[in-house]
C-alpha cells in the first residue's frame, strides 16, 4: 500500500530536512512525500536528491502563506498514495511508523482512519507528555475504553468518539492516517488556525477509526508556552466557540438529537469558560457569553460568576472615581 506523507512548512528549512530524513529512514518502502511550502522566504529548495529518491518527493508552493489548513488541502489534492499521512515540519516519525500504519490497515480492512499515538521530545517534553496522558485517558474513559499496555490498534467506538472529543482533542487524535478514498466523504480542511480542529470531528463522524497505541509520531516540544499568554488563551476560547457553533451545522449533528444535545452543552461550557476567564484576568466581561451559557441551563455557577463580575465592575468604577 502506497502512503503519501504530506509535510507543510513555513520558514523552517533545517527542521524540514530533519522531518524528511525521518521519512527516508522508514522501514517501509512504499512511500512518497509531498512538501507544501506555505510562503517561505526564501522559498524552500530541496537538497539534490539521491537517484533512488527522485520522483518520490514532490515540492509545491504557495507564494503567499495560506496557513497550515490550506497547505494541507493542497497536499491532499495531489496525493497519489492509497493512504495519506500528515507530518508537521518540526516533528519526526519513528522508523516503524509507516510499516505499522500499513500493517494496521491490512489487518483490518474496515478501518479507513488511524490516529497515531505521540512521543514528545525536547525541553518541554515532560510537561507535554503529562498533559497528553491525562487528555488521552479522559477521552478514552468517556468512551469506556482504555489504552492499556498492549501494542497494536485500539478499535474506537465510532458512536461515542465525537462526544468524547468535544471536551478536548489530544495530540494523538490530531495525527491522522486516512484512506484517500475516504476524503470524498470527510472533505478537506475548512478553517484557518485552530478552526482546523473541526476536520477531526468530521473524521470521527464519517470514518471507522482506530488508534495505534505505540507512540510512533515524535512531537517536538520547545518553548510550548503559547497558550499561557492571556490574549492567545482568549483567542483559543473564541475559536472553540466559533467551531462548536459550526459543528451544529454538520448534517450528522443537525439530524441526530443526541449529538446535537452534546454539542449544545459543549458550546454552553465554552461560553461560560470565556466569561470566567475574562473575569479572572480583569478583561471586559462578556455578558452575552454568560447569558448564552445560562440559556442552556441556569445553575448556581452562573449566579456566582455574575455576582463576581458585578463586584469587580463596581470596584473598578470606585477606583476610577477615586483616581480622578
Amino acid at each position: 500500500m502506497q502512503i503519501t506523507v504530506v509535510i507543510t512548512t513555513h520558514d523552517r528549512p533545517a527542521l524540514l530536512r530533519e522531518a524528511i530524513a525521518s521519512v527516508e529512514s522508514q522501514r517501509f518502502d512504499e512511500w512518497d512525500i509531498v512538501v507544501v511550502d506555505d510562503g517561505s522566504s526564501p522559498a524552500v529548495a530541496l537538497e539534490p536528491l539521491h537517484e533512488e529518491l527522485r520522483g518520490r518527493i514532490r515540492l509545491l508552493r504557495n507564494e503567499v502563506a495560506q496557513g497550515p489548513s490550506e497547505a494541507r488541502n493542497m497536499g491532499m489534492r495531489v496525493a497519489a498514495g492509497e493512504t495519506i499521512f500528515f507530518l508537521d515540519d518540526d516533528d519526526l516519525l519513528d522508523a516503524d511508523a509507516l510499516v505499522k500504519i500499513d500493517a494496521a490497515f491490512r489487518d483490518d480492512a474496515t478501518l479507513n482512519c488511524l490516529f497515531v499515538n505521540v512521543a514528545p521530545f525536547g525541553s518541554d517534553a515532560e510537561g507535554t507528555q503529562h498533559n497528553q496522558v491525562q487528555a488521552m485517558s479522559r477521552v478514552l474513559d468517556t468512551m469506556g475504553q482504555r489504552l492499556g499496555d498492549a501494542e497494536g490498534v485500539l478499535r474506537l467506538d465510532s458512536g461515542r468518539l465525537f462526544g468524547a472529543l468535544l471536551d478536548r482533542i489530544p495530540m494523538a487524535f490530531q495525527r491522522v492516517a486516512i484512506k484517500r478514498a475516504q476524503l470524498q466523504k470527510v472533505g478537506l480542511y475548512s478553517g484557518k488556525g485552530f478552526e482546523d480542529l473541526e476536520w477531526y470531528f468530521r473524521v470521527a463522524l464519517r470514518c471507522t477509526c482506530g488508534l495505534l497505541r505505540t507512540p510512533l509520531y515524535r512531537v517536538r516540544c520547545e518553548g510550548q508556552s503559547y497558550f499561557s499568554r492571556p490574549e492567545e488563551k482568549q483567542r483559543l476560547i473564541d475559536t472553540i466557540i466559533h467551531m462548536r457553533k459550526g459543528l451544529l451545522n454538520l448534517d450528522e449533528v443537525a439530524t441526530t438529537p443526541a449529538l446535537r444535545d452534546l454539542t449544545v452543552a459543549a458550546l454552553a461550557s465554552a461560553n461560560f469558560n470565556k466569561a470566567y476567564y475574562a473575569n479572572e484576568n480583569n478583561q471586559p466581561f462578556p455578558w452575552r457569553n454568560l447569558f448564552d451559557s445560562a440559556a442552556h441551563g441556569l445553575c448556581w455557577q452562573h449566579f456566582s460568576l455574575a455576582g463576581k463580575a458585578l463586584k469587580n465592575q463596581m470596584r473598578n468604577v470606585v477606583t476610577r472615581r477615586h483616581d480622578n
